[in-house]
């Protein structure tokens, strides 16, 4: 999986975590550490250390917020394979729904037809 991907995720579907995180501090911030530490343990120090690895990737002011809300936590920030796999999901079933042949979308989206079939069949919008 590409992280970078998550960048295209509607934030409404984001983690709950990554939710929070972002009311903290703001969405560009919250998704720069998703992408970042993706499917790992993250320590939020208490103090916001410069030159943490934390502040190279969401910047100073958002982490001092960080470590202000959640210094002392560890945080398990979830993966996002299963969020990209559910937003690639939906957009083969509105693509489905507009018209286009299930054999077009195979080729597209680099699965079977009988994979696209599935995915057209159970998931929900």
């Amino acid at each position: 999986m590409n992280p970078e991907l998550l960048r295209d995720i509607d934030p409404t579907t984001w983690p709950d975590l990554i939710k929070e995180i972002a009311e903290v501090i703001g969405d560009e911030a919250a998704l720069n550490l998703f992408i970042r530490f993706s499917g790992r343990h993250l320590n939020v120090p208490m103090n916001a250390i410069a030159g943490h690895v934390i502040e190279e990737t969401i910047g100073r002011e958002a982490f001092v917020l960080l470590a202000r809300d959640f210094g002392g936590d560890s945080l398990k920030i979830p993966g996002g394979h299963k969020l990209l796999i559910r937003d690639r999901n939906i957009k083969i079933v509105k693509a489905n729904l507009q018209g286009i042949k299930q054999c077009d979308l195979a080729t597209q989206y680099k699965l079977s037809e009988r994979q696209i079939g599935k995915i057209v069949n159970l998931t929900r919008l």
